[in-house]
Formats: C-alpha cells, structure tokens, sequence
C-alpha cells in the first residue's frame, strides 16, 4: 500500500525530534570544584561526612545544590588513605560511583602534601595523569597535571592542579613567575586539546604583579584570564581575608566557560573549626560536542 506524502512528512519530523532529544541528552554542565582542605587527614580533619556534604550539598553560590558536582581538585591532602576515605564518604553521600587520581607525598622538607582529583565515573573517564618534571626544582610542591574526557559529548578538558609555596613573599613571587612554564608545557603537549585551566590554592591575589607574567600574551598566546578572584581563605575571626583560590584559563579556547565562583557556606566558624581555612571554588563548564 503506498503511504501519504502526510505520512513521510510526520515520520520525517519524528526523527528530528528524536534527533533533537539525543542532542540535547548530550549537552551538559561539567561541574569542578578546586579546595584546599587544610590537612585532610590529620587528627581533627578526618570528618569525611562534612567534607563530602560540602562539596555534594553546597556547590555553587546557593545552598542545596541539585546533583552535586563531577570533579573535585584537591590541595594539602596528608595521605593516601585521605583520598580512599574521601571517595568512600563520596560514594555514601551522592548516591554515585567515584574514583581518584593523586600524587604521592610532595614537599622539600619532612612537611609533605599530596594533590587528589576525585570524579564520577558516570560523568567523565580520566585520560591521562602525572605529577610535573620540575626541572631545577622550582616548585615546593610541582603541580599535578590531569585530563579527563566529559563521557556524554568526548569533550577534553585539563587541569593544573597547583599549591603555591607560602614561604618567604619571594619564595611565592618566584613560582608565580615560573608557573607559566608549565602551563605552557601542558598546553604544548596537549595535541588538538587546548583547553587547559590552571587551579588551586596560589597563595596571591590575581591582581597582584606577580602574575604579570603569566597574564601576558609575550608569553602565553592568546592571554590567560583569572575566573574567581575573591577572599576565600578564612581566618580564626570566622572572616573571609585572602583571594588565594582561583581558576585561570585562556577563554579562547575554553569557550565552554559558563560560570564561576565561591562555594556556600552555611556557618563560616563551623565549617573553619571542622573542615578548613578556605572555601572550595566551583566552576561550570558547558559543551554539547568535542570541540577540538
């Protein structure tokens, strides 16, 4: 029987739509959070509960979050079974599958950290991740370097994860100054993906000089711009003193770039006695394909 043209019009506008649906099933916000949580896992910083509820319950600049969030950079994590019992807390609190990526313990002195990167394992898969070649041993602690693969649109993203020396004030302005190699060194080793962000605790307000030469296009093309510069680290007052906490990135090439900003804190002296002396960033980053 020969069908109506009327029927093969609806059929053909039925499979757009369902076209239309799976598109739109694809796009999505990855959320990643940075924190640097003061000793996780020392006596006193073990509340693996109120870190995980923190993260899941309160990202973003509201509380109450729906969903939590896909990728948590870690800074002054003291152990491995920090991370072990973070992800555990993770898994019980979000309902969801995590898994991690950390170094090993970094540091000059006895006094060692290590970084962490926790994520979904339904949102995004880890491609690569290592601890940086500090040739020359610039850094107290060389930046952790790691590329995930968003699972629904194939979309890469790297991050710098990065605790910038406190020392001496030329101590820091020194590994601000260096830190553009290495943003350069990821980049460069990158293939087709460029998008990289730089994050962590710095230790230095984006405004401050140091930065002039990681800003500048003589050395990184096209120019690198600050996301989160606002006071994020807390003092025993219960006062937010320091813009340490920041996300760079070259928004040229990170044009998934949504948003950004300080996590909610619902009491600021509760949260500074049981979980730490700064406040966790959060950082939206929208896609519907790969676009590299």
């Amino acid at each position: 029987m020969k069908r109506s043209s009327r029927h093969w019009l609806s059929f053909a506008l039925a499979l757009v739509a369902i076209a239309g649906a799976q598109d739109s099933q694809a796009a999505t916000y990855l959320r990643v959070e940075s924190w640097n949580a003061r000793h996780m896992g020392w006596s006193g910083q073990t509340d693996w509960t109120g870190y995980a509820a923190q993260v899941w319950n309160q990202f973003g600049s509201a509380s109450n979050s729906a969903n939590g969030l896909d990728v948590i950079a870690f800074q002054e994590v003291m152990y491995d079974t920090s991370v072990t019992s973070m992800v555990t807390a993770l898994n019980a609190v979000s309902g969801y599958t995590w898994a991690s990526t950390y170094t090993a313990a970094l540091g000059r002195t006895s006094y060692k950290e290590r970084y962490a990167i926790l994520y979904r394992t339904d949102r995004v898969s880890l491609l690569t991740s290592y601890t940086y070649n500090d040739v020359g041993d610039k850094f107290e602690r060389e930046p952790q370097v790691a590329q995930f693969r968003v699972t629904s649109t194939n979309a890469d993203v790297t991050f710098i994860n990065w605790h910038t020396v406190f020392g001496t004030t030329a101590e820091r302005a020194q590994e601000i100054a260096d830190i553009v190699t290495v943003f350069n060194s990821v980049q460069s080793s990158s293939g087709s993906d460029q998008d990289v962000i730089l994050l962590g605790d710095h230790n230095a307000a984006a405004t401050s000089t140091w930065w002039n030469n990681f800003k500048s296009t003589a050395y990184i093309n096209p120019q690198t711009s600050v996301k989160v510069d606002e006071a994020t680290s807390i003092n025993s007052s219960c006062a937010y003193v320091s813009n340490y906490d920041h996300f760079w990135m070259q928004t040229t090439y990170v044009t998934e770039y949504s948003s950004s900003g300080k996590d909610y804190v619902s009491n600021v002296c509760t949260f500074y006695s049981g979980l730490s002396d700064h406040a966790p960033i959060w950082l939206k980053l929208y896609s519907s394909s790969d676009d590299d």
